[in-house]
């Protein structure tokens, strides 16, 4: 009889409590892991665009710099959604203290709200959709959530983001090629140890300046 009541047992609250806890900590060392490797993209990415940027490349630089700004919004929904599995197992734990008193766990519209949040995240949706599942049948939240993944930081690139990016990576490349050469009334830094009477010749300024122009007005 132990054996099959050991089968058959049933978690209190506490264990439950405990493993959320766990799960929602490993789920946060999984996004710094994601966040890690999308950093490590991100700068191959940047490495692209300076090419592109050399090379007069319009389309591939807006294309790229596109592909950066999504990274860093990505970023920045794995960093909010980390803090809110933070706020969750802290109410958790607030739900433990009240349980001793009340015997049982209580509905909590703020924990409903912050897993109502998690589960639209596309890179932890799965783990956080069964947590609710179990935090529903556990009475601590309502059953019915927005399951809908939530794309809008991925789409919503404005032309102001885009231009920005666009014109600090084009800059950076311009100023890398015309070290010496003037861009409106600033001087930009001379190569370290070169000849010092050493000029950009006025052609290969212009083609560098027209490029520059090209890709910032494209």
């Amino acid at each position: 009889m132990p054996v099959f009541g050991g089968l058959f047992h049933k978690p209190t609250p506490e264990e439950e409590v405990r493993q959320w806890t766990r799960n929602l900590r490993s789920e946060q060392r999984k996004i710094e892991m994601q966040v890690t490797k999308i950093r490590r993209e991100e700068a191959k990415t940047k490495m692209a665009m300076k090419q592109a940027a050399k090379q007069g490349d319009q389309v591939a630089v807006r294309m790229l710099a596109k592909e950066t700004i999504r990274s860093r919004k990505a970023v920045n929904r794995m960093y909010a959604s980390k803090a809110q599995m933070n706020s969750v197992a802290m109410q958790l734990q607030n739900q433990v203290s009240q349980m001793k008193m009340t015997g049982s766990l209580k509905k909590s519209g703020e924990i409903m709200k912050e897993m109502n949040n998690l589960v639209k995240v596309k890179e932890i949706q799965q783990s956080m959709m069964s947590m609710s599942r179990e935090m529903a049948k556990a009475g601590l939240i309502e059953e019915t959530m927005n399951e809908s993944i939530d794309n809008a930081l991925d789409e919503d690139i404005s032309d102001t983001e885009l231009e920005d990016e666009v014109n600090k990576v084009v800059m950076e490349t311009v100023q890398g090629q015309m070290s010496g050469a003037r861009v409106g009334t600033s001087k930009l830094p001379q190569k370290q140890q070169q000849v010092q009477e050493e000029e950009v010749p006025d052609e290969e300024e212009d083609e560098l300046m027209q490029k520059f122009n090209a890709l910032r007005s494209a």
